[in-house]
């Protein structure tokens, strides 16, 4: 039996296996995938907070005491769900 960390790069189901077993595949690519939407919206954050300073709109302080209301929050819920899902999916997608 090999070790469960080797990377055995064997193609499964037509994507590439990198581990003995399906289920830390799945696990690396719904990691993968959420480290890629984390990192989109990090970008998007980061460009929006910079132009907000640089126009005025805001200032450095008020930006970082910003809090969601309650309507917002909600509006987001759905949108939550939606991300949950999608990163989940990302795994069902590996064959076993």
């Amino acid at each position: 039996m090999s070790d469960p960390g080797t990377v055995s790069g064997v193609v499964r189901g037509g994507r590439h296996a990198f581990f003995e077993h399906a289920d830390s595949d799945r696990l690396l690519a719904m990691l993968m995938r959420f480290m890629s939407e984390h990192w989109v919206l990090r970008e998007r954050v980061h460009h929006l907070e910079r132009l907000l300073v640089d126009k005025g709109v805001l200032g450095p302080e008020e930006l970082e005491s910003l809090r969601l209301d309650q309507v917002a929050d909600g509006a987001l819920d759905g949108e939550s769900f939606e991300f949950i899902a999608a990163v989940v999916a990302a795994a069902q997608n590996i064959e076993r």
